[in-house]
């Protein structure tokens, strides 16, 4: 039954007599559009000047990210190619993808034009990918708002295996990447001298040029490994004593180093008891916001170590989480991935099989084999499997976002 008109509530005066009820730009914008999707703000943006100036500001960019964190109770996750063969440019497809969800179709979202060098791992922050290219070359995307950037050329490095960081800095609202590098080296077989150096690239809040930046020189060598962010914090694997000898690869002893992005500094921190170094075999990661280390002692089995560290000291403890026993063995190592619950983890087996992981007991569910099971959606409803052709499937936890690489419009 409806409600008696007497008790209605009463419309205001000018709507009563036929005129617009004018909402403020700063509730319209800041209390309503702010919680649309990317897709349909990018599209407001050519409504007028006035709403394309806010939307592109990174106080609007940030404000939507932090709803979108809190409206959401899911990760999404991307799926980045990369068909293994020779250093030659290759083209970059960036894939969604849900492996919570009973569906193993990836949906292509984002291909760059043009080709660009043989990447390694991409790295996520805030919306935005990085792709390290093993030539020195580094490109920027966000993949909602089809924004792609080439990096400014680095210092030279001596050596083809740097890595790059790339994260949030707190302390200043900005997005940094960090890369390592050799100015030089010993001679001879048995190398035990280094010079090696350390620089930062900074973006966001405004800036209108992107260029890098000496730091403080790294106390140690680093290791050409993908290095992690945690807020403010950079968390690199470096060689901090290697045996001149014979038995120099068994000898060699790692230690973590921390880069803090807010005044610059390195802090030195040890690796978990499980291994004196990063073997080729292990890899660090992110869980739940900690510092994760996923060891492999064999093919068929993985424990990960999770990290205590509150930013402001100098003291890191390791804690073991999980061991795991693998029903395939891998081949080369097993990569961790975030998912939305803090007790569950994906392990992607030699960046192919990609299985789900209780970290409560251990137990393992089979995700999608990515070569054969998984449905690739690519343009004009094209579906196709990658099978036994030689791609690894790396696995990103994705957030949409608004975030620029350039400079605002």
């Amino acid at each position: 039954m409806s409600e008696p008109i007497s008790k209605r509530r009463r419309l205001a005066p000018e709507a009563a007599a036929g005129g617009d009820i004018k909402i403020p730009d700063e509730v319209l914008l800041f209390g309503i559009l702010v919680r649309l999707p990317v897709k349909s703000l990018v599209r407001f943006k050519s409504v007028c000047k006035a709403w394309c100036a806010t939307i592109a500001t990174s106080h609007f960019a940030r404000l939507h990210l932090e709803l979108a964190r809190a409206s959401s109770s899911t990760v999404a996750h991307l799926l980045v190619p990369r068909k293994e063969q020779r250093a030659v440019p290759v083209f970059v497809n960036i894939y969604s993808f849900q492996p919570s969800v009973e569906s193993n179709v990836a949906k292509l979202i984002m291909t760059n034009k043009d080709r660009i060098p043989k990447f390694t791992i991409p790295l996520h922050c805030d919306g935005l990918i990085l792709i390290p290219s093993i030539t020195g070359h580094t490109f920027v995307c966000n993949p909602t708002t089809k924004e792609f950037v080439e990096l400014p050329l680095d210092t030279p490095n001596v050596v083809s295996n740097q890595r790059v960081a790339f994260g949030f800095d707190p302390s200043s609202g900005t997005y940094k990447v960090a890369r390592h590098f050799l100015r030089s080296r010993g001679e001879g077989k048995k190398v035990t001298e280094f010079d090696v150096g350390h620089e930062v690239l900074t973006f966001g809040d405004g800036r209108e040029t992107l260029e890098w930046k000496a730091t403080i020189d790294p106390p140690y060598p680093i290791k050409g490994r993908t290095p992690i962010c945690l807020p403010g914090f950079f968390y690199w694997s470096a060689v901090q004593s290697v045996a001149d000898d014979a038995y120099q690869a068994e000898l060699t002893t790692d230690a973590i180093l921390r880069f803090s992005m807010h005044d610059e500094t390195f802090t030195v921190h040890p690796n978990p008891p499980c291994r004196s170094c990063l073997g080729f075999t292990d890899v660090m990661c992110e869980l739940g916001g900690k510092l994760c280390y996923v060891h492999s002692p064999s093919p068929s089995q993985v424990s990960i170590w999770l990290a205590q560290d509150d930013g402001h000291n100098n003291v890191i403890t390791w804690t073991p989480r999980r061991r795991v026993s693998l029903p395939i063995p891998r081949s080369v190592r097993v990569f961790a991935c975030a998912s939305a619950d803090q007790d569950t983890v994906f392990l992607s087996l030699d960046a192919r099989d990609l299985f789900k992981c209780n970290l409560n007991d251990g137990s393992l569910e089979k995700a999608v084999d990515m070569s054969h099971g998984l449905w690739y959606h690519h343009e004009e409803g094209v579906k196709f499997v990658h099978g036994s052709l030689p791609f690894s499937h790396y696995m990103v936890p994705y957030v949409e976002s608004l975030l620029r690489i350039g400079p605002s419009c």
